[in-house]
């Protein structure tokens, strides 16, 4: 049993190969399939007495008219149905009519006529002077530079401004040269430092130079942390 399959495994494979290898350059390639084709004729030729011709076939050659009865009449196609009127509308009903309502036309609207001006009067002075009837005025909206004053920071001296100062110097040794006058072109004239919350001072320095008026430098001074940086702009120039 197993040399059947065997054999049969070897019978498919050898087709398998011919089918590849022969067949499908002849099918592919036009040259030999021409060629295959007249040895076939050939062969076929030989046992049937050269009784085998070719049938061909001239395109044209017959000018007569096609027969009559041969032809075939043309196919007729079928009409699209036919849509109902519009102006008409049916309901489910069997054979019962609706008209179709009919367009409502737009009523004209009348053109608008001048209010008369209300002279309103006053009232009397009893009128005015009952309690029911008065207004009660608006309170006029509170002053706000109150508020916007306690936002501004109060520069003073004291133990901690002291401090906040003192770091300043510390942590820039080239502003502390200019407090002692170092640069003759500004002349230091005083100092001192506002408590923003959270341990944070903002330190102001005043100097005036002898073309300008009066000039700030502010930093910002972190106490816990011993950070200094510049606040404005005067004081990141020179830090």
């Amino acid at each position: 049993m197993i040399r059947f399959y065997k054999v049969r495994q070897r019978i498919y494979g050898g087709l398998l190969v011919f089918v590849v290898v022969i067949g499908l350059p002849i099918v592919g390639v036009p040259s030999l399939r021409e060629l295959l084709s007249q040895r076939v004729l050939a062969f076929k030729r030989a046992f049937s007495d050269n009784s085998i011709v070719p049938v061909t076939v001239k395109v044209g050659e017959n000018k007569q008219p096609f027969p009559a009865e041969y032809e075939r009449p043309a196919p007729i196609l079928p009409s699209p149905p036919k849509l109902p009127a519009l102006d008409r509308i049916f309901t489910l009903e069997r054979n019962k009519y609706v008209q179709p309502p009919q367009p409502v036309q737009p009523v004209p609207t009348p053109p608008a006529t001048p209010r008369a001006s209300v002279n309103r009067k006053e009232p009397a002075t009893a009128d005015r002077d009952r309690p029911e009837l008065s207004v009660k005025k608006e309170a006029p909206p509170e002053d706000l530079t109150d508020s916007t004053q306690s936002n501004e920071p109060k520069y003073k001296k004291g133990e901690m401004e002291q401090n906040a100062y003192d770091l300043l110097l510390k942590t820039f040794p080239a502003i502390a040269k200019m407090v002692q006058g170092s640069n003759p072109e500004l002349h230091f004239k005083s100092w001192d430092a506002a408590s923003r919350g959270n341990d944070v001072y903002w330190v102001r320095l005043k100097f005036q130079s002898k073309e300008s008026s009066e000039t700030e430098y502010i930093w910002m001074v972190k106490l816990q942390s011993n950070q200094v940086t510049p606040f404005n702009y005067n004081a990141r120039e020179i830090s």
